[in-house]
């Protein structure tokens, strides 16, 4: 049975993400540093922001693992926390985390690429937005974005899932590509919401790396 998730309740304080603060970092220092898979055996909840983003990356080998939907609300709870237009949070979630669910996406919604980045996730989870809400002034957009603003916000709340996932032990994966019209179908959802992505949630079974970025001179003008 798939599990659907709705941004529709808040059961955590919005302190709880941003103050969570424990011994993650030792387990960082033991896995990361010799290069190791960053699977560890106790859940790593409750990082500094520092730890966070370097813990955190694009994962496109799993091993294989199981998660429960009270550990999915949870993250989504936390994700909750992201700034949206006017805190309207048109940004909904659906996670395939059954094995039939997730067979039908890796079969029929995902191009071969992802199918294989993401064999063995935990979950697999459309991340999509309503329409006409964000970036609109009673049913007008308020600008030349428009649905943009939809799409913005659904990016927000996308981040903020990744890095959720993550500080509760979960490495994550936002795949682009997919068949949208069969990820609807699977998943139940509306015909209305836009889809954006498909996260995959689950245990890396890759060792850790670490990109080099742009340098901030490329990306930051400042007059």
């Amino acid at each position: 049975m798939k599990v659907a998730l709705t941004t529709t309740c808040r059961t955590a304080s919005r302190r709880q993400f941003a103050k969570a603060v424990s011994a993650a970092a030792l387990l960082l220092a033991a896995g990361h540093s010799r290069g190791e898979g960053t699977t560890a055996k106790k859940e790593m909840i409750g990082m500094d922001f520092n730890e966070l983003k370097e813990a955190r990356r694009s994962v496109r080998r799993y091993a294989k693992s199981e998660i429960t939907q009270d550990e999915l609300e949870k993250i989504v709870t936390d994700a909750l926390n992201a700034p949206s237009w006017k805190n309207t949070e048109t940004t909904r979630y659906y996670a395939a985390a059954t094995d039939a669910a997730k067979e039908r996406m890796w079969k029929e919604a995902l191009p071969g690429y992802n199918a294989a980045s993401s064999a063995n996730a935990a979950a697999l989870v459309a991340v999509t937005f309503v329409p006409g809400e964000s970036g609109f002034n009673g049913g007008t957009a308020v600008d030349d974005l428009g649905n943009s603003w939809g799409a913005y916000d659904c990016g927000l709340a996308s981040s903020y899932f990744i890095l959720a996932a993550k500080n509760r032990g979960w490495d994550t994966l936002i795949m682009g590509m997919r068949d949208g019209a069969k990820v609807k179908s699977i998943l139940g959802i509306p015909e209305g919401e836009v889809l954006m992505s498909v996260i995959a949630v689950g245990k890396s079974a890759q060792k850790y790396m670490k990109r080099p970025r742009k340098p901030v001179s490329e990306v930051l003008k400042v007059r």
